[in-house]
């Protein structure tokens, strides 16, 4: 029980700061399924990046987070209460081992949050995306839910040790389901790694006219 409690506090807590540091914006939220684990995969600009979407996000996310994070004062506190889970560098360096970890939370029912473009965006524009979240939503038969954030590369940007009160919007776009759309697996992997770049690409268009 004072974990559930923590946690909630924790969400409510940066939910105001980037609604009121940040002028948070929500869009789409009524595309998130219900009742079902998910995999959110999110374009990647900054450290909000996180912490914005999970404070979000309706349920409780799990990600993998570098082990040296948890040991920054109050930072590593605040994100394990998130749903955060520390991975060891070489564990990082070895895809197996994060697969394997990311698979066990889907299967025991989790939604969890994936960066497919791997690392944080050096330019805010969308990098080449990793075949992680396609692999995963085949393995485990669960929807991809694209998810872009809006302005956080210049809200927290690469070298800034705190972030600016610039303007956060994140987009929630339809879910990408695995099924029925192939007969083999790799035949799925290829619809959903296709489907997921299209998603991400159009709210970025849409967001750099807005």
């Amino acid at each position: 029980m004072p974990e559930r409690v923590f946690y909630h506090f924790t969400k409510c807590l940066f939910r105001l700061f980037f609604t009121l540091y940040n002028r948070l914006e929500t869009r789409g939220l009524d595309n998130i399924p219900k009742n079902t684990p998910v995999i959110v995969a999110s374009n990647h600009a900054s450290y909000a990046d996180p912490p914005l979407i999970g404070c979000v996000f309706p349920g409780r996310l799990r990600y993998l987070a570098k082990e040296s994070l948890f040991r920054v004062p109050l930072l590593g506190f605040f994100i394990r209460a998130l749903g955060a889970v520390p991975v060891k560098r070489e564990d990082s360096q070895r895809a197996g081992a994060v697969m394997k970890n990311l698979l066990y939370m889907l299967k025991n029912g989790d939604s969890v949050l994936l960066f497919p473009e791997g690392s944080r965006s050096p330019d805010g524009r969308i990098k080449p995306l990793e075949a992680g979240a396609a692999y995963l939503s085949v393995k485990a038969g669960v929807p991809v839910l694209p998810v872009y954030v809006s302005g956080s590369f210049y809200a927290w940007p690469r070298g800034k040790m705190f972030p600016r009160p610039s303007k956060l919007t994140l987009t929630v776009s339809r879910p990408i389901y695995p099924d029925g759309v192939s007969e083999n697996e790799r035949g799925k992997r290829t619809f959903m790694m296709n489907a997921l770049e299209d998603s991400l690409l159009a709210m970025e268009a849409e967001a750099n006219v807005r």
